[in-house]
């Protein structure tokens, strides 16, 4: 890949900053014009979440020095400390064998590198909030572990509730009711403009579950359509590429991601904030020791951010969608979930998700999920949904399909094709439901989507 010179980004940068667009190029393609997101103002109290202690740093360090220095309010909440990551308990600890007391010491350390960095970045302690869940263990919190009295345990520190003295609540059960309340009880507090977090495409579990579970409080707020939304990505295929120290070479998208779902926009750092983000990115010492070039190659010409709209649920006539087999009714439905179009692993295409569609007729969600090939015995069909009602995020409900094998409600396999009428869970009419689709053999994921927030659609 041709490097652009330092004097002609300099250039484009100026021009672009003009004309209210960055250039920037795809991998192994030309360039792309990006829109500039905005610099903050005075106005601004902006949330950023970061699922782990350095994704706020390498996601939006330079973002939140500018709106240090504009005089904007800032929050940083971090969901876990990172308490989890073997490789790097290992190579901090000199052990191949790191005891759980071990793991919280990494937290510990962890969460000083954090306060370390946001110093540099002019972030005061006070505006920093440690929740202390487990690392690795958010998702499985969304999906499972969500209620208080039957909490999550941590494989690394063994515990089952937070062992942090700051944490935000003081022994918390892992559970993701606990979580989300957390995180509700300081956005109402601090009552943000914007709020950054992790892209629901994120590929690290942590990452999109931060997703979730803000968008979830950002609806039991009602919030959802006077906060601003905006999203950075960290964990995507090989994503970003050139590793190491590139201060010259922009971000761009990942080319999966750079498509209409996703509106992006570049965020310019001129040399001084390039600078200081570097030396924040450096804090991280714990990191540093097992992916130094992985974090460096954060340290750009810009950062990135997306946007996008809240999606709808359509409300379709009793009977106007027969669970038959046949897609013809389907037409009236817009997909609501589009899967990447690249694929950094291979998978079958039994098990390879196209795209979902799904509707409402106030008494059951309709769904049909696409697939790239015929339906196989040996892989399960996964439907997640939870019910959004009375201002309320429901439990987690999972609804498991396999060919040949015996399915509970109504659902029927097609040449390429489920579609399943599942029970709303909850007694309310819903406003909405929040969704996601996967695949899986031998409890094995294979693919699927990212979860999506899907409101009821009014009929005129």
């Amino acid at each position: 890949m041709q490097l652009i010179r330092a004097g002609a980004m300099v250039a484009v940068i100026g021009a672009a900053l003009a004309s209210g667009l960055l250039l920037s190029r795809a991998h192994g393609g030309g360039a792309l014009p990006l829109p500039v997101m905005p610099a903050p103002t005075a106005r601004d109290r902006i949330l950023v979440v970061a699922p782990h202690c350095d994704d706020e740093t390498l996601g939006a360090g330079g973002l939140l020095f500018s709106a240090v220095r504009a005089g904007a309010k800032i929050r940083v909440v971090i969901d876990t400390n990172g308490d989890g990551f073997h490789y790097g308990a290992e190579r901090l600890f000199h052990e191949k064998h790191v005891s759980p007391l071990d793991y919280v010491r990494m937290g510990l350390d962890r969460q000083r590198e954090t306060l370390a960095a946001l110093s540099d970045l002019g972030v005061p302690r006070r505006a920093v909030s440690f929740l202390g869940y487990p690392d690795a263990g958010t998702a499985d919190m969304w999906l499972t572990y969500w209620d208080p009295r039957h909490p999550y345990t941590s494989p690394r520190t063994l515990e089952d509730h937070s062992p942090y003295p700051n944490a935000f609540t003081r022994y918390t059960p892992y559970a993701g009711r606990s979580l989300l309340d957390d995180l509700k009880k300081i956005i109402a507090d601090f009552k943000p403009t914007v709020i950054i977090c992790p892209h629901p495409d994120d590929e690290h579990p942590d990452h999109w579950a931060a997703y979730c579970y803000t968008a979830a409080a950002l609806y039991e707020l009602g919030l959802l359509d006077s906060v601003q939304l905006r999203f950075y990505i960290i964990h995507r295929g090989n994503w970003p590429m050139p590793r190491g120290l590139h201060r010259r070479e922009p971000l761009q998208p990942p080319a999966d991601l750079s498509g209409p779902n996703t509106r992006w926009q570049a965020f310019p750092l001129d040399s001084r904030m390039e600078g200081v983000k570097y030396q924040a990115i450096l804090r991280y010492g714990s990191q540093l020791l097992v992916m130094r070039d992985f974090l460096l190659g954060f340290d750009r010409t810009n950062e990135l951010f997306g946007a996008m709209h809240w999606g709808r649920l359509p409300v379709v006539a009793s009977g106007a969608i027969k669970i038959d087999g046949q897609a013809g009714e389907w037409g009236q439905v817009a997909p609501v979930i589009l899967d990447s179009p690249e694929k950094r692993r291979k998978v079958p295409a039994a098990a390879d998700v196209v795209d979902a569609r799904a509707a409402t007729d106030g008494r059951r969600i309709y769904v049909q999920v696409d697939l790239a090939g015929p339906p196989s015995a040996d892989v399960e069909y996964r439907i997640w949904v939870r019910a959004l009602s009375a201002s309320r995020v429901g439990p987690p409900q999972e609804y498991v399909f396999r060919p040949g094998g015996r399915i509970e409600g109504e659902a029927r396999f097609s040449s390429t094709a489920l579609e399943a009428a599942l029970p709303i869970p909850g007694t309310e009419a819903p406003d909405g439901v929040m969704l996601a689709v996967d695949t899986a053999r031998d409890e094995k994921r294979l693919d699927g989507t990212a979860w999506v927030l899907l409101r009821v659609q009014p009929q005129h």
